[in-house]
This record gives structure tokens, C-alpha cells and sequence, in this order.
């Protein structure tokens, strides 16, 4: 497969990325590299390549369940103030200032 200039102009177009001409002819050059790289890849023979580890030892898999996950200790139990269902924080600084602005 190849890039060539055209292909990226309508890239950056559809993207709507404005490109110099340096940027353009960059891109184009290390597309072309990279496109290059991964036809290197393909043609590897790998027929007698050993599978990778995690093939050989995939992880356990944990069964499929809906429902999230459960907690050691309820939140309502390690929070410093609880209120129907929702953690109670100070208010910040920053919004009183805020308000005392609104006033104004």
C-alpha cells in the first residue's frame, strides 16, 4: 500500500487540519516510511516462529457476571460524613469567591 501527497491533503481536509507545505511533505515522507515498515512485517515468514508467552500461559479467565464489583468495606463505613447515599465534603474557597462575584 502507498500514501502519496493527494491521499494526505484529503486526510487533512477531512480532519480539517490546516499543513504547511513542510508539514505536508514530512507526513507524506514518514507515512511512506511507516507503510513501508509494516510491508517489511508482513513478508516475515513465521511459520516456525514459537508463540509468544502469553499464548502458551493465557490468564485465567473470571467468569462473565453483570453487577459491579464488590467492595470490601461499604463506602458509608470508611467515610468521614455520609449523607443519603453521597460523600459530604467541605465547600471550596474558591466557590464563595465565585458567588461574591455573581452578587456584585
Amino acid at each position: 500500500m502507498t500514501i502519496d501527497r493527494t491521499d494526505l491533503e484529503k486526510i487533512a481536509q477531512l480532519a480539517r487540519l490546516e499543513l504547511s507545505e513542510e508539514e505536508l511533505r514530512r507526513l507524506t515522507r514518514d507515512c511512506q516510511a511507516i507503510l513501508a515498515y509494516f510491508e517489511a512485517i508482513r513478508r516475515l515468514d513465521v511459520t516456525d516462529a514459537a508463540p509468544a508467552g502469553a499464548l502458551e500461559n493465557p490468564a485465567p479467565m473470571r467468569e462473565d457476571c453483570v453487577g459491579g464489583d464488590r467492595l470490601e468495606r461499604a463506602p458509608a463505613d470508611i467515610a468521614p460524613v455520609w449523607r443519603e447515599g453521597y460523600f459530604v465534603l467541605p465547600r471550596l474557597p474558591a466557590m464563595d469567591v465565585e458567588a461574591e462575584g455573581a452578587e456584585e
